[in-house]
């Protein structure tokens, strides 16, 4: 993107500081995880550094596994501004005794999704073995015991779709311009 992707801003507030405002009515804390310039908004939520030597989501969901080990995390990117608030309803109504994770497969292609995703901390074991060979995906996750991988209704999938280039952010502004002509800017 040629900048900082959770300080793109839209009406005035980051794309970090709207996860947090959709995520913070659904869960018990949010933790930042991470290093990075963060909003003056967002100074007072725990900031927990990923992982040494990792990278991707692997690395921020060890660390806060690691962290607070008897916590079970909802992960959200800040990347993922079109999340809507019933995915987080729609995860939560699926967990269950036995369950470690749930990681969404929107298409039913074996393609799930790590961010916005569900993770019990009774996965920590199998995370630490994925970072242990070299796997640096949660996805790495699918197949072991207690990791689910259900399919979002379809008119929750626009929750999952995550903004990498410029070309993505100009045909999501597009979109949004087109649903709301008269709504919004973005910096």
């Amino acid at each position: 993107m040629g900048r900082p992707k959770h300080l793109i801003a839209q009406n005035g507030r980051t794309w970090l500081e709207d996860a947090v405002a959709r995520l913070e009515p659904h869960v018990d804390q949010v933790v930042l995880s991470g290093r990075g310039e963060v909003p003056a908004s967002l100074a007072r939520l725990v900031r927990v550094p990923d992982v040494p030597g990792l990278a991707g989501p692997l690395a921020g969901l060890l660390s806060v596994l690691r962290w607070q080990p008897a916590v079970s995390w909802l992960m959200v990117a800040c990347d993922q501004p079109t999340i809507d608030p019933r995915a987080f309803s729609w995860l939560k109504s699926l967990r269950k005794p036995g369950v470690r994770a749930i990681l969404p497969d929107l298409h039913g292609d074996g393609r799930v999704e790590p961010l916005l995703a569900w993770y019990d901390f009774r996965c920590r074991p199998l995370v630490e073995e994925l970072a242990a060979g070299g796997c640096l995906r949660p996805g790495g996750l699918v197949g072991r015991p207690g990791i689910i991988t259900p399919r979002p209704p379809a008119d929750l999938h626009g929750s999952w779709r995550n903004i990498n280039t410029p070309d993505e952010l100009n045909s999501l502004l597009k979109r949004e311009k087109s649903d709301r002509p008269d709504k919004g800017t973005w910096k």
